[in-house]
């Protein structure tokens, strides 16, 4: 990918994508920079995945590069007007500007859809990649949003 180039889109999570996700989710490389830090078995990711897709507090976007799945982006709402903001990539997809791509198209897509002024993200202290990702996508790292866990930075982007 050269500079200024996109190559990346979103698209609505659907029905289909329930098995594709499960398997991300419990990816080595994706375990190891998420919060929770533990698999997921079927019978729990299958209610999660129903609850996800149609639950009015949460969207979640399949992120594409070049038209195949690479990761996804997700939204839970919180309190009236914020939102919290999850999202990775498969391993390979990560260090090239794919995840700012991601973030920045995300952020968009939720301030059209939902009436929210802050999207907080939640970024693991020793999960730097991910926090210069935000930073680059215009987060800015905040004290305290009252929603990260300890050992978590607080970056917030506003409407």
């Amino acid at each position: 990918m050269t500079a200024g180039e996109k190559t990346i889109s979103l698209r609505p999570a659907s029905a289909g994508d329930r098995e594709m996700v499960f398997r991300w989710r419990n990816d080595p490389f994706v375990l190891a920079h998420g919060s929770s830090h533990r698999e997921v078995e079927w019978e729990e990711h299958q209610k999660w995945f129903e609850d996800t897709l149609s639950s009015g507090a949460r969207k979640m976007f399949v992120v594409l590069d070049r038209g195949n799945p690479i990761g996804q982006v997700r939204f839970d709402r919180q309190r009236e007007r914020d939102c919290v903001v999850s999202v990775y990539l498969l391993r390979e997809f990560t260090g090239r500007g794919c995840g700012v791509q991601a973030i920045g198209m995300g952020c968009a897509a939720i301030f059209e859809a939902w009436d929210v002024e802050r999207v907080i993200a939640c970024v693991r202290h020793d999960n730097r990649g991910g926090r210069s990702a935000f930073l680059k996508a215009g987060f800015q790292e905040v004290g305290g949003s009252g929603m990260c866990p300890d050992e978590h930075y607080s970056l917030v982007l506003l409407r």
